[in-house]
């Protein structure tokens, strides 16, 4: 059973700040320079939950504490009085190197997608209707962890996906806010609590707090089978609070896992030259499996892209390897899920290699990965390692009729939350 709980969440308070000024990128998606921009805002978010690399745990704990209290004394941010169900609706345009990667009949103007938030109940036992489908980094998770136990906040929400072939949710959302997303605009009948831009996108939060509402949507999303898509650290943290007796409800965003609007990516790979050179890693790879073919020399992104959309087409296990100036195909049997590839490349970095996911530097794009292999690295050039798109019902069917998740930073979701509009107390509503 899915208990998803009204909340009483903290949100910028637009009568005294600019919502623009607070709100920063998801905490593991920005880059030092980024977070130096964002934080020069005394009550921006990036003052209060991404950890600079060069900032000690400890050190980073106590600013974090106090930036964020300071912030909410100062009432840039507000709680709301009423337990609450709040709609987040994020109007986006891609990135122009995500957007090329997106299949031509899925492409947009603009996506819009809306999702429910609440707190999360994960205390029944795991393995329930509740499934991860990556794998997490330890020591990422006890920072994520560290920081809820020092704040006492669960920040931005946990993406997690449900899938229902008549989005009766969707529907209802849609209704209660007078909103009619195939028109691509958030022009409704209901003003939202906070709007903020960031990026070129919209991100808009509304309340549900009619209590009869909020049990009937409740009782509406019980039965739900939700897959988490986004936030692993996060979710993670909040399970390894609760083995240890701690209450933990995360701030989580139900959504339409189906929904059009929701882009479903993988994460590329780089690999320092340091760590293994080019020519090792192909003959590796001609050692371990039956095909591995030369697909070019001196990649560009068009023939990239024609690739792995290829390999996508016909199901095939694999991924693409290139340096500067050579591009090799390797392939494996065919798939079934559709959601394999990861795991042989997986398979053959960390366990028959030894590589530690560690090493790898996670790339958004072919066309970043090929900017990225132009860059000397001082060790005879790094290594990428790109794949092929999977569907939303692999991630599903992984995560629940196999109980198999997949390696470290697999997927990538977009679009993405903000940090800042909206943040709740990690033990559940008082």
């Amino acid at each position: 059973m899915v208990e998803l709980l009204p909340t009483r969440a903290f949100h910028p308070d637009p009568r005294r700040v600019n919502p623009d000024q607070v709100v920063c990128p998801v905490y593991d998606t920005l880059s030092e320079t980024e977070l130096s921009h964002y934080s020069e805002g005394p009550f921006n978010a990036a003052r209060f939950v991404p950890r600079p690399k060069s900032q000690p745990l400890t050190t980073f704990l106590t600013l974090a504490k106090k930036n964020l209290f300071d912030a909410i004394d100062e009432r840039a941010y507000v709680r709301d009085e009423r337990g609450a169900f709040y709609v987040y609706g994020i109007q986006y345009v891609p990135p122009p190197d995500i957007f090329e990667t997106i299949a031509s009949d899925q492409r947009r103007e603009r996506y819009l997608l809306l999702g429910l938030v609440g707190d999360l109940d994960i205390s029944a036992p795991e393995g329930g209707q509740i499934a991860p489908h990556e794998r997490t980094f330890a020591d990422r998770v006890e920072e994520r962890r560290a920081l809820t136990e020092a704040t006492g906040m669960s920040f931005a929400p946990i993406l997690a996906g449900y899938h229902r072939p008549d989005h009766p949710l969707n529907d209802r959302l849609e209704q209660l806010l007078g909103l009619n997303r195939r028109r691509l605009t958030f022009t409704g009948s209901v003003p939202p609590v906070v709007e903020a831009n960031l990026l070129g996108s919209v991100h808009r939060l509304w309340r549900i707090d009619d209590e009869r509402l909020v049990d009937e949507i409740a009782r509406e999303v019980r039965p739900y089978r939700v897959v988490i898509l986004d936030g692993h650290h996060r979710f993670a943290a909040a399970q390894a609070r609760r083995r240890a007796g701690r209450p933990s409800t995360p701030l989580t965003m139900l959504v339409d896992g189906h929904d059009r609007a929701l882009q479903l990516l993988p994460w590329h790979r780089v690999l320092p030259g340091s760590v293994a050179p080019f020519d090792e890693l192909v003959a590796a790879a001609k050692r371990e499996f039956p095909h591995v073919m030369e697909a070019g020399t001196h990649p560009s992104v068009p023939a990239v892209l024609e690739r792995l959309q290829s390999m996508h087409r016909r199901r095939h296990r694999g991924f693409l390897a290139a340096n500067r100036d050579r591009l090799f195909e390797v392939v494996g049997p065919s798939s079934e899920d559709g959601g394999a590839d990861f795991d042989l490349l997986h398979d053959f970095l960390d366990r028959k290699l030894g590589i530690d996911p560690h090493s790898l530097e996670f790339v958004r794009s072919p066309r970043k990965v090929l900017e990225r292999l132009k860059e000397p690295d001082g060790a005879g050039g790094p290594t990428a390692f790109m794949l092929p798109a999977l569907s939303a019902r692999a991630v599903e069917e992984r995560a629940f009729e196999h109980r198999a998740v997949m390696a470290e930073k697999s997927t990538m979701f977009l679009p993405k939350v903000a940090e800042g509009m909206l943040f709740a107390p990690a033990d559940g509503p008082d």
